[in-house]
Formats: C-alpha cells, structure tokens, sequence
C-alpha cells in the first residue's frame, strides 16, 4: 500500500538554509563514536542535516549514527552543541523517501514527554478475577485517517483541511 503526499512551502524569509527543515518530534536511536548507544529527541531534519536533543555529551566534529526509517544508520557530524541541543551534518545527503519516512513515523509515534514508565500490573492471581480486556472498538479505517491528518498538520503547523492523504491499494 503506497501513500503519497506533499509538502506545502514554507513561509518567506522563516528560514535561509539550503535545504528545507521539516519540523517534527521524533525519538530515534543511534551510537555513539566509541560504540556507545544513545537515545535522540529529533526536533527538525532536513536532506542535508538534523537538530536533535539529547543528554549525551558531543562537541563539533563528532561523528554519531542516527537509525531513521528507510534508510538506517546514517552518519551525522555535529556542526554546533548548545547544552542538550545539537546541529549537525550529514556527511551524505539523505533521500525525500527518508525524509518522508521520518516524518510520517514522527507522525504515529507518541511525544518523548509523553511516555512515562507505567507501573506494572497485579498478575491475575493477585487481582482474584479474569485477565482485563480492553472492550473498546477497533479503530475503523476513516478514523485512522483522520487521525494521521490531524497528527501530520500539526507536525507540519498547518490546518487539517490542508493536508491530503492519498492510498493505493
């Protein structure tokens, strides 16, 4: 099943940067140079670059794997730290369908705030009853659409009726 779709331009005079940066939030994984793996709160990403946020600790020219959908373990070169805020490079350009891939991912998965450790539950012999089932509905199709509209005009700061999902099946 394809789904196609389109990025409106953004506003004059927001951004100079050669490329395009498509804001998002996405929390991907990589490794470090000395093989250490890490977790990252990707902000923005273009074909030739990525603002990211992290605890880890990098200076200018470091090199780091970041794994993006499509495309896998993809060498970035950090141009600027701020704290927990890095700019860096690609040392190639990345794909429109990578772009596209992270995108649409950042687009389902839930925020990096929003994802707190949950307790565990009783197991059933301490709760004396059945297992819990979840007795809501599935989700029908016209409903998973929507939903994606919504999550993807709010990554990408326009209103729903702007955007356009197309699928091929």
């Amino acid at each position: 099943m394809a789904v196609f779709g389109h990025f409106l331009p953004a506003a004059s005079g927001v951004d100079q940067r050669q490329d395009v940066r498509r804001k998002l939030s996405l929390l991907a994984r990589g490794v470090q140079h000395d093989g250490t793996g890490i977790e990252v709160q990707i902000h923005n990403i273009s074909g030739t670059g990525l603002l990211f946020e992290s605890d880890i600790k990098l200076a200018p020219c470091d090199r780091i794997e970041i794994e993006l959908p499509h495309a896998g373990d993809i060498t970035a070169v950090v141009i600027w730290a701020s704290g927990r805020l890095f700019g860096c490079q690609f040392e190639g350009p990345v794909s429109p369908a990578t772009l596209s891939a992270v995108e649409l991912k950042s687009a389902v998965s839930p925020p990096f705030e929003s994802t707190p450790a949950l307790d565990p539950l009783p197991g059933d012999d301490e709760l004396g009853a059945e297992p819990l089932v979840d007795e809501a509905a599935p989700e029908g199709f016209q409903e998973v659409v929507e939903r994606s509209r919504e999550q993807i005009a709010r990554a990408a700061g326009i209103n729903a009726d702007r955007v356009r999902i197309t699928i091929d099946y």
